[in-house]
């Protein structure tokens, strides 16, 4: 038989009342869309080689490569 203890206390709940983080989601958005353009950039040169890039392209690897 199991026994039941008479003075069980409940347990206290702490509820977060707090706006709900959305900016954890918005950067991995924001790291999958620069990313998914590095890879398309990446595919680019392996195909046409790096000299077929635009400067703009060029200007973003530079840039997201620091």
């Amino acid at each position: 038989m199991v026994k039941k203890s008479p003075a069980t206390p409940f347990k206290t709940v702490h509820k977060n009342y707090g706006k709900p983080v959305e900016k954890r989601s918005s950067k991995i958005i924001t790291k999958d869309k620069t990313q998914q353009q590095i890879d398309e950039i990446l595919d680019k040169i392996s195909q046409s080689g790096y000299d077929s890039l635009t400067k703009e392209e060029k200007e973003f690897l530079f840039k997201t490569g620091k």
